[in-house]
Formats: C-alpha cells, structure tokens, sequence
C-alpha cells in the first residue's frame, strides 16, 4: 500500500484501457478494460484497486494471495493470472510497464516530517519529508534519511542513507533501459543499532523491513523489499540483494553476501 506521508496518487486512478493506451500496449478486450486502477503494488500482497505484474513463473506463487485488480504478465502466464480474477495486461514487458505505470500513478508528497522532541539528531542530517522518527532515537553526521519510518531508541551512525531508491532497472520490448520507480518505505523497529556507512534502500513496492533490536555493522547493504526479523547481527561489508527474508536471530559474517529472494 502506498504511504500517504510520503506519496500522493493520480486523483481517481485510471482505467486499464486509458493506462494501456497511455504505455502504449493493448488493452483487454472487453469491459474488463473499463476496470479502474489506482496504485501499483507487489503481486503478493495486492489488494483491489491495485495493478500488479508477474514476469517470471519463479514468482507465480506471489499469486496464492494476491487480490489485484490487474497484472501486467507476459503471454505464458495470462491464463494463471485470470484464474485468479485478475485482470490479465498481457505484454512482452511486465516489469517495464510497471515501472512505467508506476511513475503515471504515483507522486512524491511533501507532508512534514514528525520527528520527537527527545531525538538526537545531528543539525547536519538531511530528513524528507513524512519521515517518522521516534522517541530516543539517535542519529551521526551527514546521514540522510527519507521514506523511512525509524522506531524507539534507534542509533545510526555517520553517513548511513536509509530509504534512498533501491538499484533496478526494466527493459522494454525494444531495448529501452528505465530505472525503476521505489515507492515503498523502510521500516526500522526499536533498539535498533545501525553503523556508519550502511545502506538500507527503501521497497520498490512494498517495505524493507528491520525488526528489533537487529544489530548492523558500517558499511552493510540492504537492498530493497528485505526483510530481518527481530536480533539479526550483520557484520561489515554484508551485502543483502533485493527480497532477501532473514529470520529471527540469524548472524553473518564479515563480506557474506546473498543473492536476491533467497530466505
């Protein structure tokens, strides 16, 4: 679901047909194609109203739950998504067009950010807007924190960016290279501690998640749409690809890295 502290929607939404016509791909035919759409979201968690899109039978079970309106999906996999009352968008594309939905559904806000008296955050940080930070929380130099909501008595130390866009890019049916619109948040739970130099990146649809009293060393990487349950402790140098899941109390090392949507 997309945040109203740090996004706005297109007033109304758009229906299949106009957004198809707008990207420039066939419409369903039919009156499905009158279907309004209002936000783009992850497939798994897709409510109505919402435009998905499934471009690998890899992430076909992300349609056990999803409730979509409509989903972007290549040919071989329409007939799975239909059988989910989903209105199938079918292209050569699905992720490119999402993208690109994306940017036409969704707008940056600029509410204010809410950040509690009893922080301690150091004057050179940078906030964006509808940011929340909570109570005891603590914060070095020339960190930057935006689309993030950070929990009680969190530290994190110098130079660290938490919600920045995540790296991901789509390519068109004719080569064209788009980088992808994130649209998700960072949550962080309490307790947390973070080092200096680290990189948290916000979902692109969805959260990255950081659960209490998880423990990051400098210079860690935390791509978008990952999870760390509650005690994680990663090391230096740890790299997390994207949708990476990792349970409660799970330790790694110094340099350890894990490829994307491994749990």
């Amino acid at each position: 679901m997309i945040d109203p502290r740090f996004y706005t929607l297109l007033d109304g939404g758009m229906s299949i047909a106009e957004l198809c016509a707008r990207l420039d791909i066939a419409a369903p035919v039919g009156s499905f194609s009158e279907t309004v759409v209002r936000q783009p979201a992850s497939l798994a968690l897709s409510k109505p109203g919402d435009i998905a899109f499934l471009e690998n039978k890899r992430h076909a079970s992300a349609l056990d739950t999803a409730k979509a309106s409509a989903c972007f999906v290549s040919e071989a996999l329409a007939d799975q998504v239909a059988a989910k009352n989903i209105v199938p968008v079918i292209c050569r594309s699905p992720k490119y067009q999402i993208a690109c939905a994306t940017d036409l559904l969704v707008m940056s806000s600029d509410m204010p950010a809410d950040i509690s008296s009893t922080a301690d955050i150091h004057p050179s940080v940078h906030i964006g807007p509808g940011v929340t930070i909570a109570d005891g929380v603590k914060i070095g130099p020339n960190s930057v924190i935006m689309n993030a909501v950070i929990g009680k008595n969190t530290t994190i130390g110098a130079c660290t960016v938490i919600g920045g866009s995540g790296f991901g890019v789509a390519v068109s049916a004719t080569g064209t290279v788009l980088p992808v619109p994130h649209v998700g948040r960072v949550i962080i739970g309490d307790n947390v501690r973070i080092g200096s130099n680290v990189c948290i990146d916000r979902g692109q649809l969805g959260d990255t998640q950081i659960a209490d009293v998880c423990q990051i060393d400098n210079l860690v990487q935390i791509a978008h749409n990952c999870v760390l349950e509650r005690g994680c402790v990663l090391a230096g140098r740890v790299g997390l690809s994207g949708s990476c899941h990792i349970g409660e109390n799970v330790m790694m090392g110094g340099s350890a890295g894990l490829a994307d949507h491994i749990k």
